[in-house]
């Protein structure tokens, strides 16, 4: 009690020097709370939704063909199934029996549903009807329902009718919600949801064709899901599902709101890495004006351990205070947020106390590693060092053991606290590793700095009559002087702040240089492989055409590495959406353009056991390379194949090449073909347009996509990917700056004293202003070329296995230039006010 006591009575007053301390505690924390509660938020909602999400307590999709009648069966037998086809067919508008007089096509995506449809959640029409009755066949006519951008493409009413597949359908509702949608952000055309009977039979669906098969399932009381899963993989393990489990999420929405998470917590620790700088700098300048205090205690009697007690509770209450203004910050910012992501993520509202304690714990537990240091100094001299002002600084001594392992146990339970908090703890475990580096890296060469500065102050003597020069390597290398603080808040400032650039610069410029570049201008789907040489012919004769490409597409999946199953296997992330569920798959004669990497191509009238071309980096990380075996799954049925070379596909080229290719089968599965086609430069818009419609009329069941619409869509995520990113730098940006002038300005006092010294034996303002913005160039061009370097890597390590990585340097140079500024003004305001009182005064006062 009687430590609580003296430090409230010493804190009477006093409570304006813990400003920083504060803000720097608070931004940290209110950047971890925002980060937390807003991802808890998605996850909870997406969670609580995904049995509508995925359709059932289980869905089972398979590609290209249904299910058969012994597993339609198995599924009934386990509660309520329901069966579904999805495909992307053209919808002919003008089909007769209605009052628009609307024409011409658009690519929709369709589905087709049976009577259990939906197994949960419900679908909203209007006007508003049951679903089967507006799908039933009314007078021949099978109903439809549609979404209202259908009835705008092709200039049509309800009641008008559409013609898919040669298939006559009435449009009688609009969609309005659909409940295993709600998570798909990116359509190739208005939905359409027709009665599956309508369809069956026809060659919309037929075997080869690119339709997905869902099969979902409500299970019966009793049943587990993941039981029942794993007993039917037992019995049919060659089947080919992708298999979901309502239990585990929607699949991919839970692992990339994990990955945005980890790299959000990742950025706001890092906040809190610059903000505890700051907490530093706040704790070292308020002893540093409480030494006559601290020499008052020491001599009434008062030990080291009563000294760093009291002080202690004073730094503690105070950073508490900041963490209550994190709180409330992070709070008021996710409110802010929710409205925002509502349209188009699920949302639980609720306020998780988890997420705020985390945060919490972040503020307190790096407020303490970054206030200890200076305050077991502080604690450890005497009370003649204390008293002898300009001389305390002097003597630095090293605290003992007790205060670096006090310091070991604290960065072990922030390690402890990342690692439970991020969803990629692996991830999160590297970043830690990473950051301690960097803040010994940065304290290391504050040291050179400033040994480097004392060496040429020496060297230069009398070598040079530029006295700034002098002073400025002087102020770097006197005794007590801040170089390593500042080296390592800048440094932690711009590293961060480079990465975060570096990553949104190299992003933009991925998908603005190489994707338009290179992509075809229309992609044409389910094209017969009868029509080929027909097609070939026509395009042979479109003027406006400059290249065109075809080949075999149909989906299968990786089952096996070298006769181990995928499921055993260690699969790193980045090649995640090779192994998990259907991927396109082809074969050709002939190799591709880009070249290869290891191995020989087949001969072009090879007719052996299949062989395999697999991209260089998918088997870099599946651990396989020329020779080795890969099990597919084809239609159902294992095809086992050897790896005779390795290339290197273009992931943005859009140029019709594939993970893994096969050489040509001796009888090909039943499959479709995709076709590639790229316009002259000479062709315009409307050449376009009039190619589309030429392909329409000769192959009215092949939709086209036109490529700019997806690149649109893309570039559209990209850019607020990039305004994201950029809100984010922004937001690092400003409190970075704002931590950087706080530890400007905390180590005022005894320059203060000096520039009150030099301005009585003859120094005029503007040469103590050039020796303060000398000084500060120097440590800025030290830290800044190592931000450079380090936030570059940061950056490379993060994106730079997948896309050609540019470091970032124009747009960093910014952030540099606008942190020099800071920190010149800082000092420059410090020294102003310092200047403007009377040195008596200032003298009086130490």
């Amino acid at each position: 009690m009687t430590i609580l006591r003296l430090a409230l009575r010493d804190l009477r007053g006093a409570m304006g020097g813990f400003w920083l301390l504060i803000l720097c505690v608070a931004l940290g924390t209110a950047a971890m709370a925002a980060t937390g509660l807003l991802s808890r938020m998605v996850l909870d909602g997406v969670q609580a939704g995904a049995r509508a999400g995925i359709g059932g307590d289980v869905s089972l999709r398979l590609y290209h063909r249904p299910p058969p009648p012994e597993h339609l069966a198995l599924f009934a037998e386990a509660g309520t199934a329901s069966l579904t086809a999805e495909l992307r067919p053209l919808a002919h508008g003008g089909a007769g029996g209605g009052a628009g007089a609307g024409g011409g096509s658009t690519l929709v995506e369709m589905k087709a549903v049976d009577a259990a449809y939906p197994l949960y959640g419900d679908v909203e029409l209007e006007p508003p009807m049951p679903l089967a009755g507006a799908l039933a066949a009314r007078d021949g006519i099978w109903g439809a329902v549609v979404a209202e951008e259908l009835l705008e493409a092709l200039g049509l009413a309800l009641g008008d009718r559409i013609l898919v597949g040669g298939q006559a359908f009435e449009m009688r509702a609009l969609i309005r919600a659909e409940p295993d949608r709600a998570l798909r952000g990116f359509t190739l055309g208005p939905r359409v949801i027709v009665a599956l009977p309508a369809i069956a039979g026809s060659a919309l669906v037929a075997p080869g064709t690119q339709t997905y098969w869902y099969s979902r399932l409500r299970l019966r009381d009793g049943v587990s899901a993941s039981d029942w899963i794993r007993g039917f993989e037992q019995r049919f393990p060659e089947a080919g599902y992708r298999i979901v489990d309502a239990a585990d999420g929607v699949p991919g929405v839970e692992r990339s709101m994990g990955f945005v998470t980890s790299l959000l917590i990742l950025l706001s620790l890092g906040m809190v890495l610059i903000g505890g700088v700051g907490v530093g700098g706040a704790v070292a300048a308020y002893l540093d004006r409480k030494r006559d205090t601290i020499a008052i205690l020491k001599g009434l009697g008062a030990t080291t351990a009563t000294i760093r007690r009291l002080y202690l509770v004073q730094i503690m209450a105070a950073s508490l205070c900041g963490i209550a203004l994190g709180l409330a910050l992070g709070i008021a910012v996710t409110r802010a947020a929710t409205p925002l992501l509502a349209g188009w993520l699920p949302l639980d509202p609720a306020i998780r106390l988890t997420s705020l304690a985390s945060a919490a714990g972040f503020g307190l537990l790096a407020s303490l590693i970054f206030a200890l240091w200076p305050l077991a100094r502080a604690a450890l001299l005497s009370p003649q060092e204390l008293f002898r002002d300009l001389l305390a600084g002097e003597r630095q001594q090293r605290p003992g053991w007790r205060a670096l392992a006090g310091l070991v146990l604290l960065a072990a339970l922030l390690l402890l606290l990342l690692v439970w908090s991020a969803p990629l703890p692996v991830v999160a475990a590297l970043f830690a590793a990473g950051a301690a580096l960097a803040v010994l890296g940065f304290l290391l060469l504050g040291r050179v700095v400033a040994w480097t500065a004392g060496w040429a102050v020496r060297w230069v003597g009398g070598r040079t009559r530029r006295p700034l020069l002098r002073l400025a390597l002087a102020n770097l290398h006197r005794p007590g002087a801040p170089t390593a603080p500042l080296v390592l808040a800048l440094g932690l400032c711009l590293t961060l702040l480079v990465a975060v650039t570096s990553v949104r610069d190299n992003a933009a410029a991925h998908l603005q240089d190489t994707l338009p570049a290179t992509a075809p201008d229309l992609i044409l789907l389910n094209l017969p492989p009868e029509e080929a040489a027909r097609f070939d012919a026509l395009m042979a004769a479109e003027p406006a055409l400059a290249r065109w490409s075809r080949a075999p597409f149909l989906h299968g999946r990786l089952d096996r590495v070298g006769g181990v199953p995928v499921a055993d296997l260690r699969i790193p992330a980045e090649i995640g959406f090779v192994v998990r569920g259907d991927r396109g798959l082809s074969w050709r004669a002939d190799p591709p353009a880009g070249g290869l990497v290891a191995g020989d191509w087949w001969p072009a009238d090879y007719q052996g056991p299949p062989l395999l071309s697999v991209d260089a980096r998918v088997a870099e990380k599946l651990g396989v390379t020329v020779g080795d075996l890969l099990t597919l799954n084809v239609l159902g049925e294992p095809l086992e194949g050897r790896i005779a070379n390795l290339r290197r596909v273009d992931w943005a080229g859009l140029d019709l090449d594939f993970p893994i290719l096969l050489s040509p089968p001796a009888d090909p599965p039943p499959h479709r073909e995709i076709a590639a086609l790229w316009l002259s430069e000479m062709a315009d818009e409307q050449a376009l347009a009039v190619l589309r419609a030429a392909l329409a009329d000769a192959f009215p069941e092949s939709p086209t996509i036109e490529v700019a619409e997806v690149i649109g869509f893309l570039a559209g995520v990209a850019a607020r990917g990039g305004q994201v990113m950029t809100a984010l730098a922004a937001a690092s940006g400003f409190a970075a700056l704002l931590v950087l002038a706080g530890a400007v300005l905390a180590g005022q006092r005894r320059r203060a004293r000096e520039a009150v010294l030099l301005k009585m034996l003859g120094a005029t303002r503007r040469q103590l202003a050039a020796a303060t913005l000398l000084e500060y160039g120097l440590i800025a061009v030290a830290a800044g070329l190592a931000a450079l370097l380090l936030g570059n890597l940061a950056a490379w390590a993060a994106i730079g296995g997948w896309l050609d990585f540019w470091p970032a340097l124009g747009s960093a140079l910014v952030w540099l230039a606008g942190a020099v500024a800071v920190m010149a003004l800082a000092g420059l305001a410090a020294l102003n006010r310092a200047l403007a009182r009377p040195p008596a005064l200032m003298l009086r006062q130490g």
